[in-house]
């Protein structure tokens, strides 16, 4: 049971992450009125990509929380042995993260456009490969990583109101 609950873990990482490449190449894709970019200077400004891109990295994370908070928490009856999944559903985001990495590269190098944008567009932008936004990667894992810390102390807390409240009964009928 142990190692469905690992794959299940690892599968859903690596899911996570495609679905949030695709989401984030979505939400990068629309594009505002002209009136909104004119107050900060622009639509390939450094501070209007610096915000969309902070923008998507926060919805993304938002949604990577929610995702791997259901991931890697156990399901059932609490147990000591269940321990969350985090460091599968991490290997999994990394391979994610590895596979989408390798077909960026090997887009950015097959088509010849020259990518005239600045460096800040391409490290930033959901778009552009080889990184498809270094912000989603680390809202991804931060999300991932949060999601299993918490899942850790909900189950360190109700193992300790179990053991407490089975100390306490104890007590009480041998006095």
């Amino acid at each position: 049971m142990r190692s469905v609950r690992r794959v299940g873990a690892f599968s859903s990482g690596v899911l996570l992450y495609s679905s949030v490449m695709g989401i984030s190449s979505f939400l990068a894709k629309l594009r505002l009125p002209t009136f909104v970019y004119v107050p900060l200077g622009g639509r390939n400004s450094m501070l209007t990509v610096i915000l969309e891109a902070t923008t998507i990295a926060l919805l993304m994370a938002l949604l990577a929380l929610v995702w791997s908070h259901i991931t890697v928490v156990p399901r059932g009856p609490l147990r000591r042995g269940h321990r969350p999944t985090t460091s599968w559903c991490v290997a999994g985001v990394a391979l994610g993260w590895l596979g989408w990495t390798i077909y960026g590269a090997i887009h950015f190098s097959l088509e010849p456009k020259t990518y005239g944008q600045p460096l800040y567009a391409l490290l930033l932008s959901s778009n552009v490969p080889p990184l498809w936004g270094v912000l989603n990667v680390v809202a991804v894992l931060a999300a991932v990583l949060l999601a299993g810390h918490w899942a850790k102390r909900t189950r360190d807390a109700a193992l300790g109101e179990i053991r407490h409240s089975s100390r306490s009964r104890g007590s009480m009928t041998a006095a």
